[in-house]
C-alpha cells in the first residue's frame, strides 16, 4: 500500500519486474521516479523514470547523502514535518492487518516455526530461505535486525537455493549461526549437499517446512483455480530424518507444537549438520496475496 499510494518511487538496482508491478498500468500511479542503475537498458525499460542515474549505486548514493548533509536544519526539520502525516497513514494500515500466527494445539502452523525460531536464535542468525511459502512467513514473521542478515533469491524462482546458499553463507561467517529454512519440494533439489556439508565439516542447519506439498502452486491452485489440484501432491517423499542420518548428518522430527521448541534447541545446538523436518499444516496459506494481472490494492488478506 505504502508503495501504490506513493508520490515518489526511489529504485536502486530495481527491473521493475513483472513479479513486482502487477498490472503495470495501475502500479504506483501517483507516483514519479528516481532510477539508479549501472546498465542503461534497465532504465526506462519498464517504468518510465522522472530522474535517471546512470550508476554504480554506491557511487550515486553517496554522492547523493554528500549532498544531502549540506542541507539546513530547519530544511530537514521541515522535510520530517511533511511526512508525519504519510507515517501515520502506513502506521494505521500496519494496525488495520497486523501479521498474525493463529497457531494451533494439534498442528504445527508453519509461522509459528518461524516465530519459534526467531525466540530460539534471540534473532540473531542468518536466515538463508529457498522458494515458497517458507520463503513468504520468514520474511513476515523473523524480525531481521541487521543488514546481511537475509539471504533469498528473491523472485528468480530459484527452488534448491537454499541449502547450498547456506553452505556459502556459514563458510563466510563461521562464528554466526546460519539457518536455511527450505521446503520439502525445494529440498529434495538440492539435499544430495548435505555430503558436502559433512566432508568439509560445516555445520549446516535446515528447517524443512514439510507439507507435503508444493505450497505456492498449491496455493495458487486452491484460490484460483477451484483446488484443481495438479503435480503438487508430495505426499510420497523420502524419509527426511533417515535422509539426514544416510549422509552423516543428524536427523531430528517434530510432529505437534509440543515438540516444536525442543527440536529446534537441539538441532541448532548440535555442533555438526543437522535436519529438522517439521511437519506443518497441509493447506496453510500466505496472505495477503495479489492475484495474476492484479495491484497491490486488490490485495487478499486471507
Amino acid at each position: 500500500m505504502a508503495v501504490s499510494e506513493s508520490d515518489l518511487l526511489f529504485a536502486v538496482g530495481v527491473r521493475f519486474d513483472d513479479r513486482v508491478t502487477g498490472k503495470l498500468a495501475t502500479f504506483a500511479p501517483h507516483a514519479e521516479v528516481i532510477h539508479i542503475d549501472i546498465s542503461p537498458s534497465n532504465i526506462g525499460k519498464i517504468r518510465k523514470a522522472n530522474i535517471s542515474l546512470l550508476s554504480d549505486a554506491k557511487t550515486a548514493l553517496k554522492a547523493i547523502a554528500d549532498k544531502l548533509k549540506l542541507r539546513s536544519k530547519s530544511d530537514l526539520t521541515a522535510s520530517i514535518k511533511a511526512r508525519e502525516s504519510w507515517w501515520k497513514e502506513i502506521r494505521a494500515w500496519q494496525k488495520s492487518v497486523p501479521m498474525v500466527c493463529e497457531n494451533s494445539e494439534t498442528e504445527i502452523k508453519p509461522q509459528q516455526v518461524i516465530e519459534e525460531l526467531y525466540r530460539v536464535t534471540k534473532g540473531d542468525a542468518v536466515i538463508v530461505t529457498d522458494v515458497g511459502q517458507h520463503q513468504m512467513w520468514a520474511a513476515q514473521f523473523y524480525p531481521f535486525k541487521r543488514s546481511r542478515q537475509w539471504v533469498t533469491s528473491g523472485g528468480l524462482g530459484t527452488m534448491g537455493f537454499g541449502l547450498p546458499a547456506a553452505l556459502g553463507a556459514q563458510l563466510a561467517l563461521p562464528n554466526t549461526q546460519v539457518v536455511a529454512v527450505v521446503g520439502d519440494g525445494g529440498f529434495q533439489m538440492t539435499n544430495q549437499e548435505i555430503t558436502t556439508a559433512i566432508q568439509y565439516n560445516i555445520p549446516l542447519k535446515v528447517i524443512i517446512m514439510n507439507n507435503g506439498y508444493l505450497g505456492m502452486v498449491r496455493q495458487w491452485q486452491e484460490m484460483f483455480y477451484q483446488r484443481a489440484y495438479s503435480e503438487v501432491d508430495l505426499s510420497v517423499s523420502p524419509d527426511f530424518v533417515k535422509l539426514a542420518e544416510a549422509h552423516g548428518a543428524q536427523g531430528l522430527r517434530a510432529k505437534t507444537p509440543a515438540e516444536l521448541k525442543d527440536v529446534l534447541e537441539k538441532g541448532l545446538s548440535y555442533q555438526g549438520a543437522t535436519i529438522m523436518d517439521i511437519v506443518v499444516s497441509k493447506e496453510e496459506n500466505v496472505f495477503p496475496i495479489i492475484p495474476a494481472g492484479g495491484n497491490t490494492r486488490d490485495m487478499i488478506l486471507k
